[in-house]
């Protein structure tokens, strides 16, 4: 009871605060991967996804059915949904989220940390349902690390908050301003069994992710997440920036540790969580957010409103494969698993247990058919939102809305989602807590589909 009371009362000390502070500085060492392990990255990153996962489909061998009955359906499930197996982490999990740091965030922010005692529980305990049997092996060593989706705007300060490079894929260790926070933190949280006390780490990534709201309203979450790992000893996957710096990823750098993929080592499952409210806007094109005053007349660009110049330009996005190839290539040597969730502007009832109960996750077809059916519902299409106030930024029709605000279609996140296969989880950020996605995050990192 005390630690909850706690914990409640950090919350309330962050959402007080808005911290805007930058981490800066750089170093260009770390460029110790050989040419080898460059060639198993592409290698890997671009074989096909198979029916059961491709490369990172887990084998017989690893895997130990547990099954329980879905009271929505009647159906006889394992933990995530039919189609699912327990599958061995080998006790080792590397846990990136990816939170959107945007004007309209704080509260999604907030009910995002209230959840972390619930995600630590879970994964550190293997007790999912706490009734004091394990389902699954606990988690023995974690890592957790936070990035903004605040990448700036093409290297140039279109607005304040769009600053050149923004946190440009750094893992972020600074905290909030609140007296509830120690602020002094490592580059990324580490948890061991031995010793360690999983309600404290829980604590301290809540001050960690709790991010405030003045980063850049351009969200460029996927190309965030692939900075941050990428190794910048491998150049075959370049950044956009003004300086060779910043067009090379940090995996090595300042987020080296972070990312357990040495060969020689055991390797680590891998979970990239986004947390947004509006979809990705990765872009290659620097011009994209040129001002209207820049702009010939005779350029589009001109009547588009900034806020919208993505949904205008798809052509100038970087292509979803980047990303799967990218994330997958990044145990180009290991074969560990590597998963993608997204907790976004999806409807609820598009991705709420009856829905995801109804899919056999094992069978392609019908994962194909429930993500086809996520993106062809009316309230997923993009259209510009007429009917705003006078005076009000130009904007999207939301995809759904709660008490926490609003929601925009995140159709590029879903369609990799889609990509990512078996690997895979979209849930919606417009719930009334974000207990229910945070459960079937931890139920994707500790199952497989067979």
């Amino acid at each position: 009871m005390l630690r909850t009371i706690k914990f409640m009362v950090l919350l309330w000390g962050l959402l007080a605060c808005d911290g805007d502070d930058s981490s800066e500085g750089d170093s260009m060492g770390g460029r110790q991967a050989g040419d080898a392990s460059a060639a198993a990255r592409q290698d890997f990153a671009n074989a096909p996804v198979s029916a059961d996962g491709g490369p990172d489909a887990a084998t017989a061998a690893d895997v130990a059915m547990a099954t329980d009955t879905d009271t929505a359906s009647g159906t006889d499930c394992g933990l995530a949904g039919c189609g699912r197996a327990v599958v061995s982490t080998g006790g080792r999990v590397d846990l990136l989220f990816v939170v959107d740091d945007s004007g309209s965030m704080s509260e999604e922010q907030a009910a995002l940390a209230l959840e972390f005692p619930r995600l630590m529980q879970k994964l550190t305990s293997g007790d999912h349902d706490q009734d004091g049997v394990a389902e699954y092996a606990p988690v023995e060593d974690l890592h957790l690390g936070v990035v903004s989706t605040n990448l700036g705007a093409g290297g140039s300060a279109v607005t304040s908050s769009c600053s050149e490079g923004g946190d440009s894929g750094r893992l972020l260790s600074r905290s909030s301003d609140s007296a509830a926070c120690n602020g002094d933190y490592p580059t990324f949280l580490s948890y061991l069994a031995d010793g360690g006390d999983p309600e404290q780490t829980a604590q301290d990534f809540a001050c960690l992710a709790v991010l405030g709201t003045r980063g850049c309203g351009y969200e460029q979450p996927l190309e965030s997440a692939l900075k941050a790992l990428w190794p910048s000893a491998d150049p075959s996957i370049r950044f956009m920036g003004n300086s060779i710096d910043e067009q090379l990823g940090r995996g090595d750098r300042e987020n080296a540790g972070f990312l357990r993929n040495d060969p020689n080592e055991p390797a680590a499952t891998l979970a990239i969580v986004v947390v947004s409210d509006e979809d990705d806007c990765s872009a290659y094109d620097p011009w994209l957010w040129t001002a209207e005053h820049f702009l010939l007349p005779e350029d589009p660009r001109v009547m588009q409103p900034l806020n919208l110049r993505c949904f205008y330009n798809p052509d100038r996005l970087h292509p979803i494969e980047r990303y799967l190839h990218g994330y997958r290539g990044l145990h180009g040597l290991t074969g560990a698993r590597v998963l993608f969730a997204a907790i976004v502007g999806v409807p609820v009832d598009l991705v709420d247990q009856p829905a995801l109960a109804a899919v056999d996750w094992g069978d392609e077809a019908q994962r194909e058919a429930h993500y086809q059916l996520i993106l062809d519902d009316p309230r997923m299409q993009e259209r510009e939102d007429t009917d705003l106030p006078e005076g009000e930024p130009a904007n999207l029709v939301p995809s759904c809305e709660s008490e926490q605000g609003k929601a925009y279609p995140p159709r590029r996140i879903v369609e990799l989602a889609r990509r990512f296969g078996p690997n895979s989880l979209v849930q919606s950020i417009c719930g009334d807590n974000l207990g229910p996605p945070i459960d079937l995050i931890v139920r994707n990192v500790v199952e497989t589909p067979q």
